[in-house]
């Protein structure tokens, strides 16, 4: 097998490799280490075009246009970060934040840290909730792997209530999907994914109102049964839940798009990635469970479902393709979604679950949907691929100047190390085809590298970070990129950042990235130099959500594919927290955390002083010298062997979603 092909699968099946990663030491000015990369521009202007930049560590940005932002104010929320991405355009921008500037960034301090069971490599979602008693406060979302999903108080991290969602051992990267509050029918509303399972609370009171299995629901399956998972974030429109399943791309199964009444969770329809049908229920069927490949028996549907249902009769072969772990990003105008999928191999070996070529058109592509579930059109950077150089990121919706002309458009990463700019109608303007308008390669990319990761858009840039790409004791740098949004052309990039899978968030003038070191990572947006690096005492795969002068992140790396034995699998249950971060001069951003030194409480700031709670069952601790674990607060003796943190760094095959 060819040696990407190998690796891929390497990674595919067992999660991670594990080496130690070298990288140069972050500095503020990015070093003097020279690039390891030129990044090409290929613009559709002019068909032969093509510019090449030499960056430096820390180059000068270059002019780009006047930023024409396509957002509206309803579209946005200033004071909330309720959806992943912080709006369903997907930009990962908060224009609205003030507070935090590229010249007080560096002097954040802890504000809480909440530490829960496992790795957080899902993005907090930041929202204000009614209460009751409390009354209108702000609530801090977020999934932890060790099976909770958390409501903190985003004052001071206190557990607003908590709720256990059901074990999934087949899921590789089982609780990466971030959270979206919104209201519908009058109450307000919190969407997540956990498994293979899509649940829906009461966001003040964490009571489930409903659930949604993208499969059998079975919570004994393991890698070689089902590996169904959801890793995409649930975004609400129009009375509808949209999300997607992969299954890691390996057999047995395959992945598919969801669209689910957003009142009571009852499937509205399914898109089957690998042939393009979308399957209908009647509306007098009421189905919580579904997916593209288990028979109605196991899924509980009527005898005749697949033959009676509209679009429902498709070939149910477990290929391991149509697997999706990018959320989607909405343009109500239009009524589309976009998508992005992920890797799916070809072969014309009968013994293996890979379909023989060519490859499904809507498999390693970006996927526009009608709101309604019909494809309005897609597009591929190429036809052959078996070095799994797909797309994991979430495409960015917003508008710039090309040819003297405001166009909105689309963009996303690829782990091929490019960044691709289309028309979100599909068709090139300026060239009469669907092809970008232009596609800037930072890097060569790989199977665990290139742009994998979601970007972020804003003040007239693109900004992302960059994995490892092929070799892991090489990685490709520079890691740390912007680009001018109208031509791709480069407006910086530093090559002291490190490698990154975690999506990258910003505000004007400062840009936030994860790394596979035990910080989050602040840059000027104008220059690429470092501001800060912040501590949460692990890698960062996670976002950092930004709100009123604070950011919130989790912590950690993982995944649970392979042996329990690996150091993957291992690292996932390393306890791990939620920060928040504050500026000194807010007046309730304290100079020192709480802490009674009981491993067992969690301790906060509240009124009049430290206060403490039980922290998550669960947690390691002593109990008369012994190993021991919390319950309901105490320590109590547990045969179970505690987990410590590794300096070595995990490599795993995506972000989260």
């Amino acid at each position: 097998m060819e040696g990407r092909q190998a690796l891929g699968r390497l990674l595919r099946y067992y999660g991670s490799l594990l080496a130690v990663v070298a990288v140069p030491a972050a500095s503020g000015c990015g070093g003097s280490t020279p690039p390891a990369n030129t990044p090409t521009v290929t613009p559709s202007l002019t068909a032969s075009a093509t510019l090449t930049y030499t960056p430096t560590a820390t180059a000068t940005a270059t002019a780009t246009a006047t930023p024409t932002a396509s957002p509206t104010a309803t579209e946005i929320a200033p004071v909330e970060w309720a959806t992943y991405g912080q709006n369903q355009l997907r930009t990962f921008f908060n224009a609205a934040e003030r507070r935090i500037t590229k010249a007080n960034v560096a002097t954040m301090r802890p504000k809480w840290q909440y530490l829960t069971g496992a790795i957080i490599t899902a993005s907090p979602t930041v929202a204000y909730v009614d209460v009751p008693i409390e009354g209108r406060i702000k609530v801090s979302f977020v999934a932890s792997w060790d099976g909770n999903f958390y409501a903190l108080r985003a004052d001071n991290g206190s557990k607003l209530w908590h709720y256990t969602m059901k074990p999934h051992p087949g899921g590789s990267f089982p609780y990466a999907s971030s959270a979206e509050v919104t209201t519908v029918a009058g109450e307000q509303r919190v969407y997540v994914g956990g498994g293979m399972t899509v649940y829906c609370f009461a966001a003040a009171t964490g009571e489930l109102r409903w659930s949604f299995d993208a499969g059998t629901g079975c919570t004994t399956c393991d890698l070689h049964t089902e590996r169904n998972e959801i890793e995409t974030s649930p975004t609400v429109v129009g009375g509808l839940v949209y999300f997607a399943m992969d299954v890691n791309d390996a057999a047995p199964g395959k992945g598919g798009m969801y669209a689910v009444d957003a009142n009571d969770g009852h499937l509205v329809w399914y898109f089957d990635v690998t042939t393009g049908a979308t399957c209908r229920p009647w509306p007098t069927d009421v189905v919580y469970r579904f997916d593209g490949y288990h028979t109605q028996a196991e899924l509980g549907l009527p005898e005749d479902f697949f033959a009676t249902r509209p679009g429902c009769d498709f070939d149910r072969t477990g290929i391991a393709c149509g697997n999706t772990w990018s959320s989607f990003a909405v343009d109500a105008a239009r009524r589309l979604i976009f998508t992005a999928t992920s890797n799916c191999d070809t072969d014309n070996d009968p013994g293996t679950p890979e379909p023989p070529p060519p490859m499904p058109p809507y498999d390693e592509a970006l996927v526009a949907l009608t709101f309604d579930g019909v494809p309005a059109w897609v597009w591929r950077p190429r036809e052959v691929d078996n070095a799994d150089l797909a797309f994991g990121g979430v495409p960015n919706l917003f508008a710039v100047e090309l040819g003297g002309t405001t166009r909105e458009v689309i963009g996303i990463g690829n782990k091929d190390g490019t960044y691709y700019l289309l028309d979100r109608d599909g068709m090139n303007e300026l060239t009469g085809r669907i092809e970008p308008y232009w596609q800037t390669r930072v890097v060569e990319g790989g199977p665990i590298g290139g742009i994998i990761a979601s970007a972020a858009v804003g003040d007239g840039k693109v900004f992302f970070s960059t994995a490892i790409g092929e070799s892991l004791s090489r990685p490709q740098l520079p890691a740390a990129w912007a680009l001018g949004w109208s031509d791709g052309a480069l407006a910086w990039s530093n090559s002291a950042a490190p490698p990154s899978y975690a999506p990258t968030t910003a505000i004007p003038g400062v840009v936030f990235m994860g790394g596979l070191v035990s910080s989050l990572y602040a840059y000027d947006a104008d220059t690429g130099e470092q501001l800060q690096a912040f501590s949460v005492n692990n890698q960062v795969a996670s976002a950092a959500t930004i709100v009123e002068g604070e950011f919130f992140t989790g912590a950690g790396v993982g995944a649970r594919t392979g042996s329990h034995d690996s150091l993957a699998y291992q690292n996932s249950l390393i306890p791990s927290v939620v920060s928040a971060f504050c500026l000194p001069d807010a007046g309730d951003c304290p100079s020192a955390l709480c802490n009674d030194g009981d491993p067992c409480t969690y301790d906060f700031h509240g009124v009049g002083g430290c206060q403490s709670e039980p922290a998550p069952d669960g947690l390691p601790c002593q109990a008369d010298s012994q190993p021991g674990r919390c319950e309901s607060g105490v320590c109590r003796a547990a045969a179970t062997p505690t987990v410590t943190a590794s300096a070595t760094p995990i490599v795993t095959e995506r972000s989260v979603q």
